[in-house]
Protein backbone atom coordinates (compact mmCIF):
# COMPACT_ATOMS: atom_id res chain seq x y z
CA UNK A 1 0.00 0.00 0.00
CA UNK A 2 1.67 3.46 -0.82
CA UNK A 3 0.83 6.60 0.93
CA UNK A 4 -2.42 7.70 0.82
CA UNK A 5 -1.47 11.45 0.06
CA UNK A 6 0.70 9.98 -3.08
CA UNK A 7 -2.38 8.07 -3.91
CA UNK A 8 -4.38 10.66 -4.07
CA UNK A 9 -2.37 13.19 -6.42
CA UNK A 10 -2.04 10.24 -8.85
CA UNK A 11 -5.34 9.22 -9.22
CA UNK A 12 -6.60 12.92 -9.06
CA UNK A 13 -3.53 13.38 -11.95
CA UNK A 14 -5.28 10.54 -13.88
CA UNK A 15 -9.14 11.86 -13.77
CA UNK A 16 -7.78 15.92 -14.70
CA UNK A 17 -5.38 14.21 -17.68
CA UNK A 18 -8.64 12.37 -18.99
CA UNK A 19 -10.72 15.51 -17.80
CA UNK A 20 -8.96 17.60 -20.59
CA UNK A 21 -8.06 15.07 -23.11
CA UNK A 22 -12.43 14.72 -23.12
CA UNK A 23 -12.03 18.76 -23.99
CA UNK A 24 -9.61 19.01 -26.81
CA UNK A 25 -5.90 19.12 -24.59
CA UNK A 26 -3.15 17.11 -25.73
CA UNK A 27 -1.62 15.81 -22.32
CA UNK A 28 2.13 15.57 -23.24
CA UNK A 29 3.84 14.69 -20.41
CA UNK A 30 3.31 13.88 -16.48
CA UNK A 31 5.04 14.79 -13.48
CA UNK A 32 7.93 16.53 -15.48
CA UNK A 33 11.11 17.79 -13.73
CA UNK A 34 11.68 21.57 -14.20
CA UNK A 35 15.09 23.22 -12.36
CA UNK A 36 14.32 22.42 -8.89
CA UNK A 37 10.72 21.59 -9.05
CA UNK A 38 8.21 19.11 -10.79
CA UNK A 39 5.20 20.19 -12.99
CA UNK A 40 2.30 17.51 -12.90
CA UNK A 41 0.71 18.13 -16.54
CA UNK A 42 2.39 19.28 -19.60
CA UNK A 43 -0.01 19.76 -21.68
CA UNK A 44 -0.90 21.40 -25.66
CA UNK A 45 -3.83 22.91 -27.87
CA UNK A 46 -2.65 23.99 -30.75
CA UNK A 47 0.07 25.41 -30.83
CA UNK A 48 -0.05 26.80 -27.46
CA UNK A 49 2.17 24.31 -24.99
CA UNK A 50 1.77 25.15 -21.04
CA UNK A 51 1.73 23.48 -17.81
CA UNK A 52 -0.75 22.04 -15.76
CA UNK A 53 -0.92 21.73 -11.95
CA UNK A 54 -3.04 19.36 -10.10
CA UNK A 55 -4.61 19.87 -6.88
CA UNK A 56 -6.82 16.87 -5.15
CA UNK A 57 -8.48 16.53 -2.11
CA UNK A 58 -10.58 14.04 -0.16
CA UNK A 59 -12.74 16.12 2.05
CA UNK A 60 -15.04 19.08 3.08
CA UNK A 61 -12.23 21.46 1.69
CA UNK A 62 -11.85 22.51 -1.81
CA UNK A 63 -9.13 21.25 -3.47
CA UNK A 64 -8.75 24.87 -5.22
CA UNK A 65 -7.75 25.94 -1.71
CA UNK A 66 -4.92 24.43 -1.88
CA UNK A 67 -3.58 26.71 -4.71
CA UNK A 68 -2.00 29.53 -2.69
CA UNK A 69 0.63 32.01 -2.63
CA UNK A 70 3.16 30.08 -2.51
CA UNK A 71 2.09 27.54 -4.69
CA UNK A 72 1.43 30.43 -7.66
CA UNK A 73 4.88 31.29 -7.23
CA UNK A 74 6.58 28.53 -7.59
CA UNK A 75 4.17 27.63 -10.55
CA UNK A 76 5.07 31.32 -11.95
CA UNK A 77 9.17 30.10 -11.41
CA UNK A 78 8.53 26.92 -13.37
CA UNK A 79 6.71 28.09 -15.91
CA UNK A 80 10.05 30.51 -16.75
CA UNK A 81 11.99 27.46 -17.08
CA UNK A 82 10.12 25.54 -18.93
CA UNK A 83 9.51 28.39 -21.46
CA UNK A 84 5.66 28.51 -21.12
CA UNK A 85 3.40 31.82 -20.14
CA UNK A 86 0.61 29.80 -19.40
CA UNK A 87 -0.39 27.85 -16.46
CA UNK A 88 -3.59 25.81 -16.21
CA UNK A 89 -4.90 25.24 -12.84
CA UNK A 90 -6.83 21.41 -12.46
CA UNK A 91 -8.83 20.71 -9.08
CA UNK A 92 -10.24 17.71 -8.72
CA UNK A 93 -12.57 17.23 -5.45
CA UNK A 94 -13.25 13.21 -4.34
CA UNK A 95 -16.46 12.67 -2.53
CA UNK A 96 -18.42 8.94 -1.25
CA UNK A 97 -20.64 9.08 -4.65
CA UNK A 98 -19.31 11.78 -6.66
CA UNK A 99 -15.80 13.08 -8.30
CA UNK A 100 -15.71 17.25 -9.07
CA UNK A 101 -13.41 18.60 -11.59
CA UNK A 102 -13.00 22.28 -12.06
CA UNK A 103 -10.43 23.54 -14.61
CA UNK A 104 -9.42 27.00 -14.58
CA UNK A 105 -7.71 28.21 -17.77
CA UNK A 106 -4.70 30.76 -18.08
CA UNK A 107 -4.85 30.89 -13.86
CA UNK A 108 -1.62 32.35 -13.80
Amino acid sequence: MGDPRSDIGAAGERVAAAFLQRHGITVERRNVRVGRGEVDLIGSHGRTRFLIEVRSRVSDYAPIDAFDHAKREQLWRLSREAGVSRVDLVAVGFGSRFVAVHWIPSAL
